[in-house]
């Protein structure tokens, strides 16, 4: 087997024996499944080099194709660094308001990424209003604001101090309708407020980043840790994301 195969085989082994850890131990990810099927094209690629490799047109498929492969791993690590930068800032400096974005429900039951938000922005918390966003997906029996929400008084948090959106479906309108619902209750733009964002450590940086688009001018980030089993999938899937945030999400 030559070197080339070893490691398409080695990688393609690797992601699907974390695919089937990852599920068997935290639940099914939907990333999971692309992941999954990565690996067993990554295994069907050893395969066909071991066996075609020293074919004219193997050989030649390869000069193209190593060094595209090069550049998108380059390029695709710069967007990692991205991440990984926004997930190592913790602000615990005061703010005038905590938004902790939503994560999914089982039913009523917090996710377990949604749970890690959740103590992370009790964590962080000094007597800011907290603002919680997210509505009622497939499979949720109530909206993820209102199940936060409950779960924050659940803590002690008095419920003037909460301001619940329980309307938004993704990040782009948690940060749009929470920014409404602030300078209502501020009476001011919310670039005069300063605004700390609760999210999972990994979806950070690119919170942040959307939050500065829609006029948050003193916006600092605070990421709750991504379970150890997850953090893989959600990593990958956050360097991909960016990519579409940067060219659409304004």
């Amino acid at each position: 087997m030559s070197i080339l195969s070893g490691i398409l085989l080695g990688a393609g082994t690797l992601l699907i024996l974390y695919c089937a850890a990852a599920t068997l131990f935290m639940g099914p990810v939907s990333f999971n499944a692309i992941l999954f099927g990565l690996g067993v094209l990554l295994m069907a690629l050893a395969f066909l080099n071991s066996r075609y490799g020293q074919l004219p047109a193997a050989i030649h498929f390869k000069k193209i194709a190593v060094p595209i492969v090069l550049i998108l791993l380059v390029c695709f690590s710069a967007l990692e660094a991205l991440v990984i930068s926004g997930a190592a800032r913790k602000d615990t400096q005061k703010a005038d308001y905590i938004i902790v974005l939503g994560a999914g429900l089982r039913g009523e039951e917090l996710t377990l990424t949604l749970l890690r938000r959740l103590e992370a922005a009790l964590a962080c918390w000094q007597g800011e209003t907290f603002v919680v966003t997210g509505g009622q997906g497939p499979h949720e029996s109530i909206a993820e604001g209102v199940a936060m929400a409950r779960w924050l008084e659940q803590q002690g948090v008095p419920k003037n101090q909460i301001l619940v959106e329980d309307q938004s479906t993704n990040t782009h309108e948690n940060l749009d309708f929470s920014k409404k619902l602030i300078e209502s209750h501020s009476g001011k733009p919310v670039g005069e407020s300063r605004i700390k964002i609760v999210t999972s450590d990994f979806h950070s940086f690119r919170a942040r980043m959307l939050a500065r688009r829609q006029g948050f001018a003193q916006v600092s980030a605070y990421g709750g840790q991504t379970p150890a089993l997850l953090a893989p999938a959600f990593y990958i899937r956050e360097g991909l994301a960016l990519v579409k945030s940067f060219l659409f999400d304004w």
